[in-house]
């Protein structure tokens, strides 16, 4: 009786020969992990070790499991006998449907790397099971006339992770079989020298390295699981994850792994299982996260798409669901299939879940930056994903594999098929239940393609073919099409308005100050810092992995490449959060020193944070160059730095460029418009002159008025000329009045910037007058007040005296008078505050102590602070300070700034609220913990009419400054001490020496 053997070579070929390659292959594990009831999956990969690490939590294995189920080809996955029981379930958690259907996905392994370490420990609830270590080298499964049995598979149980050492006695147990085999010439020496190399050059710790990874997976009590060690991992890998760098399209891991359970539709099932990939390209811990959910579809961008098509497709083909055409309006719709007679199919019932964005953001009611966002995410990953209970099928949703010819089609006539993969995301949603007939290949490269696929496909081609027909065609004599073709005209007629609107100066203006306010909310929010150092971050781990580059040329010129991209996107970056110039309208004074102040702090960022930048990207170039001991040429990264720095010159240039030739265009354009315009007006003028002969009774008519009429019709005629020239002249001036000329530093001056200069004097004279008046109002209003004051209260003092006279004989008086006598006190403490500010002509200078200062504003402020909750301190400086010069000078002035830091105190939210003097030798500060002044209010709050009061004038601090400034004093804002926010400072103005 004869018998089948198998070869080693075999699981070669049902291995890595049948897998379609490594992001496959790895697609295959996180599958496994799966159907193990993991949470977590996750993979370290070393690029310098050539070490990948792949840990999930699941239900792991025992030793009974790994020879009888993982060590046997072809295990069944859905049926069990006496021999071998059904794979274990976690009750505990919801019935997962198996994934798993050859029995050969493990063998996917060989294809990431030529030797594995496999870990496993069993979760079980009868029992606490030990951790099962076995070491594979697949090269041995290559060589020919091996039969299968004859290789070895070292195995062992731990009680704990093992140990470096512990991995070696693995390792020696399989170079002593590869020993023997070679001792009986079962295997050549050679191939037995190369593998015995590649198994001495495994080092690993599992116990040393699970200590330093990211996330639990130590096997501790109650906690199962499985972990595969793969080195070498094979040297594709780098490439499938690094793509092609000339282009943006998504990698072809990206393309694999990414989406892998369904998260982009609107209320999809709960993930089972969570991925991470993390890429360590050097030795200093630093990685980059391969499968970032960020750059996936979210439910948010489904929702935002322009149309959307969901529905169920029946056992006989049919779909039956709802079309939302630009999320406006739902048409619940049929689509009909007779591919199989209406008989039932094959494939089986199955649903549809899809979102398409229109190719052009004019015909779209996307926001502009959404839309961004969603396309470039689209052109990466954009396609119909099918899952089967929620995991992804491969090759499925690559937008590559046109399985269902969108593309195909679409070349043959964009608006007859209308649809294209780079614009649809979305779900065909599949179950081993529903559509057991629908098998995967050995290789896991798409479904087998039997008749149920075939339906499948069919049923798909027909649903977007019929839907492009009654909803997207041009033409179409669908009535559904008339929606779509009505809205699409008007997203494009509205999206022409916002052009022509964004022309006007008034929205560009707006918008210039909208920007302005940005950047500084982004400036006082330390955002550009922030995100600079997320960048320099991004660019290091790129130079990190250089270490990965074994060849030193290579290296030096994937440096220098590192460089220089570096660079680009630091100057991309100071480009990004630039403020364009006003062009085309006049701003404001206070948009002007906005904008002044903007550049200010432009030039203290590119000299700050800019520069270090580039100097880090300098230090960088410095460490590598050492660390990887290679050589640079100097003179290579200086031509290619100079080559960017001209490169871009010459961009920004071309562009101001074309920008000025479209400008010059346009004016040429609307001046020829509007002559030929005039002068057909002044032709058809002439005609209607010379028509009125026909009317005229010139001979036959004795009261003919040969003078007058001849009058009349030139009258009328030069009319029109002296219309047409007047309007032809003022636009003659008007273009005349363009021109530049240099200045005495050479630097171009163009009639517009003397323009706006002379828009701004002109605002600012306006301000000054209507101040002026208001001043002059108040000033008057307050004389005739104080005036009117002092008369009343000498009358009020002598009847309060005589009032005390009846109220020392009469008790009932006595308290009566006591109030009066309290409040007119108090209301004349306020009335002698006057005072200092009324002795302007008869007054003198003299030592002012500060306390008396402080006593002052105490007497004024005093009910107001305590209503406030505000503490009033001073400083032992403070108290020592005396100030000479008037008291009609410096009083009103601490009188603004504490009235303002009350005002602004109260709007704070802080548990104490100080405000507090103090001095030293330079001069007198005034402080308080309120509110920050912003950078760009700095300069302008002592500027005349400024104000953030709601109701302010924006007088105070402009005054004090002026008041002061006579006296040779100034006040201004002074950098704050610990615990305070604002602190104005007053100090004497120094004198030149030559003054």
């Amino acid at each position: 009786m004869a018998k089948f053997k198998a070869r080693a070579r075999a699981l070669d070929l049902l291995g890595r020969q049948q897998i379609a390659g490594v992001p496959t292959a790895i697609n295959e594990l996180f599958k496994n992990a799966h159907d193990a009831y993991a949470d977590n999956v996750e993979i370290d990969y070393f690029r310098k070790q050539k070490l990948m690490v792949l840990r999930d939590n699941g239900l792991g294995m025992t030793k009974d499991d790994f020879e009888s189920r993982w060590l046997t080809l072809g295990t069944e996955s859905k049926f069990a006998n006496k021999k071998i029981p059904l794979p274990p379930i976690d009750p505990k958690k919801t019935l997962r449907p198996i994934m798993g259907e050859k029995g050969i996905g493990r063998l996917a392994i060989a294809s990431i790397g030529s030797q594995v370490l496999i870990i496993s420990k069993a979760k079980r609830t009868e029992k606490e099971h030990k951790i099962v270590a076995a070491f594979i080298n697949w090269s041995i499964f290559e060589l020919p006339g091996l039969n299968l049995d004859d290789v070895i598979v070292p195995i062992r149980e731990y009680d704990d992770l093992p140990t470096k050492e512990e991995i070696e006695q693995l390792k020696k147990e399989l170079l002593d079989s590869l020993e023997k085999l070679a001792k009986l010439d079962e295997i050549n020496q050679a191939d037995a020298n190369s593998i015995i190399n590649t198994v001495k050059s495994f080092d690993v710790s599992p116990k040393d390295l699970n200590q330093t990874l990211i996330g639990n997976f130590a096997f501790s009590k109650n906690q199962g699981g499985t972990q595969f060690y793969i080195d070498p991992v094979d040297e594709t890998l780098n490439h499938f994850i690094d793509g092609d760098k000339n282009n943006s399209d998504a990698t072809k891991i990206e393309k694999m792994l990414v989406g892998f359970t369904n998260t982009m539709t609107p209320n999809h099932p709960e993930p089972l299982i969570n991925l991470e990939f993390r890429d360590y390209r050097n030795n200093d811990g630093t990685y980059l996260n391969i499968l970032d959910k960020e750059q996936f579809f979210t439910p948010k961008d489904f929702d935002l798409a322009d149309h959307h098509f969901q529905g169920i497709f029946d056992e006989f083909g049919q779909f039956s669901g709802s079309i939302k055409i630009y999320r406006e309006k739902s048409f619940e719709h049929k689509i009909i299939w007779n591919g199989n007679y209406f008989k039932p199919t094959e494939c089986g019932e199955f649903s549809i879940n899809l979102a398409y964005v229109q190719g052009r953001l004019k015909q779209s009611i996307i926001d502009s930056e959404n839309y961004a966002r969603i396309t470039a995410k689209a052109d990466k990953f954009g396609g119909i994903y099918i899952y089967r209970d929620n995991i992804r099928m491969l090759p499925y949703g690559d937008s590559d594999y046109d399985f269902i010819d969108i593309e195909r089609n679409r070349t043959k006539s964009a608006s007859f098929y209308f649809f294209s993969y780079r614009r649809m995301f979305g779900v065909v949603n599949i179950s081993r239940a529903d559509n057991y007939k629908l098998t995967e290949k050995a290789g896991r490269e798409g479904f087998i393609e039997n008749k149920a696929y075939r339906q499948l496909q069919d049923i798909l081609k027909n649903f977007f073919l019929q839907l492009a027909a009654d909803f997207f065609r041009e033409g179409s004599n669908s009535p559904k099409t008339e929606f779509w073709a009505q809205k699409r005209a008007e997203r494009e007629s509205y999206y022409k308005a916002l052009e022509r609107r964004d022309q006007q100066a008034k929205v560009r203006k707006e918008r210039f100050q909208q920007n302005l306010n940005s950047f500084f909310e982004d400036l006082n929010s330390n955002k550009f810092k922030s995100e600079l150092e997320t960048l320099l971050e991004s660019q290091e781990k790129k130079f990190g992995s250089l270490a990965s580059i074994d060849d030193p040329e290579q290296a030096s010129q994937s440096l220098i490449n590192c460089e220089l991209e570096a660079r680009k996107e630091i100057e991309a970056y100071k480009q990004k959060i630039k403020v364009p110039q006003p062009k085309g309208f006049t701003i404001s004074r206070d948009t002007r020193k906005d904008y002044e102040a903007y550049i200010d702090e432009l030039k203290k960022l590119e000299t700050g944070i800019f520069l270090n930048a580039v100097d880090n990207i300098d230090i960088y170039v410095d460490d590598y160059t050492e660390r990887l001991n290679i050589e640079i040429s100097k003179r290579k990264r200086l031509e290619q730095a100079v080559d960017f720095i001209s490169i871009e010159a010459k961009k920004a240039a071309s562009g101001k460029q074309k920008e000025t030739k479209k400008a010059v265009s346009e004016i040429t354009s609307k001046v020829k418009e509007l002559t030929t315009e005039l002068m057909i007006e002044l032709d058809n003028q002439i005609r209607d002159v010379k028509d009125r002969f026909k009317t005229l009774g010139v001979e036959s008519s004795e009261d003919f008025d040969l003078v007058n009429e001849r009058k009349s019709m030139e009258a009328d005629i030069n009319r029109g000329r002296e219309r047409v020239t007047g309007v032809l002249e003022r636009v003659i001036k008007q273009l005349q009045g363009i021109y530049w000329d240099r200045d005495l530093n050479q630097d171009i001056v163009t009639s517009d910037e003397i323009a706006d200069a002379m828009a701004e004097e002109l605002d600012e004279l306006k301000g000054r007058i209507h101040a002026d008046i208001e001043l002059s109002q108040l000033g008057l209003a307050v004389g005739v007040i104080h005036h009117e004051f002092n008369s009343t209260t000498k009358s009020i003092r002598h009847s309060i005296k005589d009032l005390k006279a009846w109220a020392d004989v009469n008790e009932n008086l006595e308290s009566v008078y006591n109030n009066i006598k309290i409040n007119f006190e108090h209301l004349d403490g306020y009335l002698n505050l006057f005072t200092p500010l009324n002795r302007r002509l008869n007054r003198k200078r003299e030592e002012i102590s500060a306390l008396e200062i402080k006593t002052f504003l105490i007497d004024l402020f005093k009910p107001r602070l305590e209503r406030h909750n505000i503490q009033f301190k001073h400083t032992k400086g403070f108290a020592k300070k005396k100030i000479h010069g008037f008291r009609s000078t410096f009083y009103p002035v601490f009188v603004n700034v504490v009235d303002n830091a009350i005002h602004w105190l109260n709007q704070a939210n802080v548990d104490e609220k100080i405000i507090r003097l103090h001095a030293d030798d330079t001069g007198i500060y005034m402080s308080n913990n309120g509110p920050e002044v912003t950078i760009q209010d700095k300069n302008r709050i002592f500027e005349l009419g400024f104000t953030r009061k709601s109701n302010g004038r924006g007088m105070g601090l402009h005054i004090s400054r002026e008041v002061l400034n006579a006296e040779n004093y100034n006040i201004f804002l002074d950098t704050s001490r610990k615990g305070e926010t604002v602190s104005f400072k007053i100090e004497p103005i120094k004198q030149l020496d030559n003054e």
